[in-house]
């Protein structure tokens, strides 16, 4: 039932026009209390994919264009183009976090670590809960060599959201390689 709730409130933050930044910030604060009061990962899951939710949706139509069309192209391997609609949408909304965090899984892929941690921090700057950029400044640094702040970028990941398989594995790998003690 508190699921049920916070999706509802969720939804309502999602569509509610003019006070969508405060509602969103409200309904965000909410999911992140509830991803670290519950102790089953189904549940996690589902409080997981809603804040994916929020950070996805812009409330501007044109914006939210170019990001499907950025992420459809990025699933092509069309590059170009994907970084041509990820510009467009951090030019209109810079202060949209997913915009940058796109752009900086693109720049990952693409092997451009360094420009893909300077999208990292502006989606820190912009949402320092986010766990997928923590989770990406850790994969960039591991692909630079630095395992040390890998480590450490792992593990705020993990401090966020305790439920992140990938991290938990990166850091038990990470800490058996650096000879570090487990979180």
């Amino acid at each position: 039932m508190r699921l049920i709730a916070v999706f509802i409130g969720v939804f309502l933050a999602l569509t509610a026009p003019g006070a969508a930044e405060s509602t969103r910030a409200t309904a965000l604060d909410r999911l992140f209390t509830a991803l670290h009061a519950t102790t089953d990962s189904a549940e996690a899951n589902q409080v997981t994919g809603l804040i994916w939710l929020i950070w996805n949706h812009s409330d501007d139509a044109e914006t939210n264009q170019l990001m499907a069309e950025g992420r459809q192209a990025m699933e092509r391997l069309d590059f170009e183009t994907a970084l041509t609609r990820f510009n467009a949408v951090i030019a209109r909304e810079p202060k949209f976090a997913e915009g940058w965090n796109k752009r900086a899984t693109l720049y990952y892929v693409m092997g451009k670590y360094r420009a893909s941690i300077k999208d990292i921090h502006e989606v820190l700057a912009l949402e320092p809960r986010h766990f997928g950029a923590l989770a990406g400044l850790g994969m960039n640094q591991e692909a630079l060599g630095d395992d040390r702040r890998a480590l450490e970028s792992w593990r705020r990941a993990l401090k966020v959201n305790p439920f992140l398989e990938d991290a938990q594995a990166r850091v038990k790998a990470l800490e058996t390689t650096l000879g570090n003690k487990p979180i």
